[in-house]
């Protein structure tokens, strides 16, 4: 915990400095051990005239077959003796290009109910039931597509898809294993087969697998990224953020990537380099709370309050029940000495974390600053009652209540918040309290007056 003290007696306001995500709704929470998984996206196959090959749009286009003047269609490889069955695999390839995936599945349904070994027929038809989310149907043409043409990487590869989108990541696991036995290459199979491994637990396996699918493809940047993740779960915070900086290098509009970034550079005192890294995360999305949360601690650090509360305000406005941020913004707002919008910031972090003891503390410090003691006690006692280890609140409501004419309990608080000082190795604050016991011990009303922070 970081603790923005003041060098004379009120200490104005407490902030804890973890480099942590802001949790929203079902984001998760970043630290070392958490980082936000990045799942490629649908990657159906294309099928070209000679071969398949492999696309990573949502939903792959195929590449056309031109007609043939001839008894039997050729269809990428295959041959029917059924024109009307080729003319219906023809119209479901087009709709398929055209990513009218009901009406392709229509048409591959009619070829087959034709020509029933038409493997491609049946490869594609799983494609775009998969596309559909119909994976368990999927499932269902992907083998018949294998069993007609047992080599079809492809058809193994999104069997695989269609198993791990059931949550089945054994099945997933084995298919992904017979595409890469018959297609060695196959770098988007070593990824989802990492990303299989990881639902299981097994980072070991899903590490190589990354490492297999970057050195067949370095430009993929998703599998990067998962490489990065394992490594800070290893504690291999320098080799994540090298692995970091690449897939930035490769995609820098991949905002997890910039924002894991900054979290890691943070954690090792790179603090310009961490600010470029959240900079470039709210360029990509400016409606990214957790990276101006975190522009927000690093210039509370470097005492740029005003652009502190601007990154706290703005994580506010997109996450109006973030109590954090509001607790946040009020102590940048006690150092900016605007204690009305201090006062409502931290009003509303209590309102939604009652049992946040800092939260009540520096509740505590607007009130005193705008003279409302009373009020300013009783939030202090919350405080430490909260946190009986806080040696700045038991300070601060020591002196409020000793000027209250409450000498015994001032003096009995005072001496706790001594005791704290002392474990905390803080002479000065110790000094402090000596002077206010002093004065508090003598007789009549002491004239000491808090001193105002600067």
């Amino acid at each position: 915990m970081v603790e923005w003290k003041d060098k004379e007696d009120i200490n104005e306001s407490q902030t804890t400095n973890d480099k942590q995500q802001i949790t929203n709704n079902k984001q998760p929470t970043t630290n070392n051990n958490s980082m936000l998984k990045q799942y490629q996206k649908l990657s159906l196959l294309t099928v070209a005239l000679i071969s398949c090959g492999l696309t990573t749009a949502d939903y792959a286009k195929a590449g056309e077959l031109q007609e043939r003047q001839q008894t039997k269609q050729l269809i990428d490889g295959l041959y029917t003796e059924n024109l009307d069955a080729a003319r219906y695999f023809q119209q479901g390839l087009r709709l398929y290009n055209l990513r009218e995936l009901r009406g392709a599945e229509q048409a591959f349904r009619k070829a087959l109910e034709l020509d029933s070994s038409i493997a491609m027929a049946h490869y594609l038809l799983g494609n775009s039931l998969l596309g559909q989310g119909e994976p368990r149907l999927a499932v269902q043409q992907y083998n018949q597509a294998i069993r007609l043409e047992p080599n079809l990487s492809e058809a193994y590869y999104n069997l695989g898809l269609a198993f791990y989108q059931q949550d089945q990541p054994e099945k997933a696991i084995q298919a992904y294993k017979r595409a890469i036995t018959l297609n060695p290459d196959f770098d988007t199979a070593r990824y989802n087969l990492g990303l299989a491994f990881e639902s299981q637990g097994n980072d070991q396996q899903a590490s190589v697998q990354y490492q297999e699918a970057v050195r067949l493809n370095p430009n993929n940047a998703t599998a990067q990224y998962n490489l990065a993740r394992l490594l800070v779960k290893e504690g291999k915070s320098e080799e994540a953020i090298e692995a970091l900086q690449q897939v930035v290098a490769l995609n820098p509009e991949l905002l997890p990537a910039q924002y894991q970034l900054g979290i890691l550079l943070v954690e090792q005192g790179r603090q310009e380099e961490a600010k470029e890294s959240f900079f470039q995360a709210t360029r990509i999305d400016d409606e990214y709370a957790p990276a101006h949360y975190q522009l927000g601690l690093i210039f509370l650090e470097e005492g740029d309050f005003k652009e502190a509360s601007n990154r706290f305000d703005w994580v506010t406005r997109l996450q109006p029940n973030n109590a954090e941020a509001y607790r946040q913004l009020g102590a940048a707002k006690l150092k900016e000495e605007e204690y009305e919008e201090a006062l409502t910031a931290l009003q509303s972090a209590v309102a939604l974390d009652s049992n946040n003891a800092l939260s009540h503390y520096n509740l505590g410090v607007a009130l005193q600053k705008l003279e409302r003691n009373e009020e300013a006690i009783a939030q202090y006692r919350k405080a430490v009652r909260l946190n009986p280890r806080m040696s700045e609140g038991f300070f601060n409501l020591g002196i409020l209540l000793g000027q209250s004419g409450e000498k015994r309990q001032a003096i009995a608080l005072l001496r706790r918040a001594k005791a704290l000082f002392v474990a905390e190795d803080k002479p000065e604050r110790v000094r402090q309290v000596d002077l206010y016991i002093k004065e508090f011990s003598a007789r009549g009303t002491s004239s000491v007056t808090t001193e105002e922070s600067r």
